[in-house]
């Protein structure tokens, strides 16, 4: 999750960079009016983000699964192999060893592709999730007359009717459930 949010963040306040037309539109308040959010506990508790959370996990858990078969498919292969380095010929048995380390340097090859495609996935959920999210976050925000959003973790000191964490799960999923 750690990955989804570092990218999320930055992606979110680039949003919200986006939205500054709209929020600071003439005749705001010469005060400006801060809110703050957690945005983990959003993530991890609005169903859309425990839906991409638990397809995440799934995903990596059928690819560590993956791994750990052709792991042991390889370890096996690989005691045949040297099984039968004294009865075969020494030149048959080169042939043998190159084509065992070929298939091995070609399956973690397809293994590592296969965990970036899922970064890569993963990367695309938060930007769906960023494009879902941010203009529920904006429209709370100028129901508070609020102009700044701020991430919950990062301020020192914050009274509750500031923090929309709540309010923002409560709409996250009402508005869009589970994304789907």
């Amino acid at each position: 999750m750690n990955r989804f949010r570092i990218g999320f963040f930055k992606k979110f306040f680039l949003l919200l960079l986006l939205a500054g037309p709209v929020l600071g539109q003439a005749g705001a308040p010469a005060g400006q009016q801060v809110v703050v959010v957690d945005f983990d506990e959003v993530f991890r508790t609005t169903l859309y983000g425990r839906r991409i959370i638990a397809e995440f996990q799934q995903a990596n858990q059928v690819l560590s699964d993956e791994f750990e078969r052709i792991a042991e498919e390889l370890v096996a292969e690989e005691k045949n192999l040297s099984d039968l380095r004294g009865s075969t010929e020494p030149s048959a048995f080169k042939e043998m060893a190159l084509a065992f380390d070929q298939k091995s340097t070609r399956l973690r090859q397809e293994q590592e592709d296969k965990r970036v495609e899922l970064k890569l996935a993963g990367d695309a959920a938060q930007s769906d999730v960023l494009q879902q999210f941010g203009p529920i976050f904006v429209q709370i925000m100028q129901e508070r007359n609020a102009t700044i959003l701020l991430e919950k973790k990062q301020v020192v000191l914050v009274i509750a009717s500031a923090d929309i964490t709540k309010e923002a799960i409560r709409r996250i999923d009402q508005e869009l459930g589970d994304g789907r």
